[in-house]
């Protein structure tokens, strides 16, 4: 049998089995290919960390709607993983909302529970 390097995976492959580890619910992830949309956090190689909506996760680029950045999280998040978990904090920044927006360089897609959702829709926006 050959040996299989991750170099020899596609980028969908990659994702899945990304997945598997990172406990992402491939059926919750699944649902968006049926049209709906799903909430998700994703990270791109331009450091930015967004949360909205999409009916694609998997794309290379993907569109959001009613998208929050991420401008600053405090230590008690504990960090991006704690973002998808339960949400910003009160010691966070965080964006107005877009109506739309579409990322590319995406390093990663994280879905995000229930509390979290919570909690980003109802961040106060920075600076006002």
């Amino acid at each position: 049998m050959p040996e299989i390097t991750i170099d020899d995976l596609t980028i969908k492959q990659a994702k899945h089995l990304a997945a598997q580890f990172g406990g992402v619910q491939l059926a919750y992830m699944g649902a968006a290919s049926c049209g709906e949309s799903i909430p998700v956090l994703v990270c791109t190689d331009k450091r930015g960390v967004v949360f909205g909506y999409t009916n694609n996760p998997h794309g290379d680029k993907i569109t959001l709607t009613s998208a929050r950045m991420c401008l600053y999280w405090s230590s008690d998040v504990g960090g991006v993983f704690g973002l998808a978990e339960k949400g910003p904090t009160e010691g966070c920044k965080i964006s107005a909302p877009a109506p739309a927006v579409t990322l590319s360089g995406i390093t990663a897609v994280f879905s995000v529970d229930d509390d979290a959702v919570k909690a980003w829709t109802k961040a106060p926006v920075q600076g006002r």
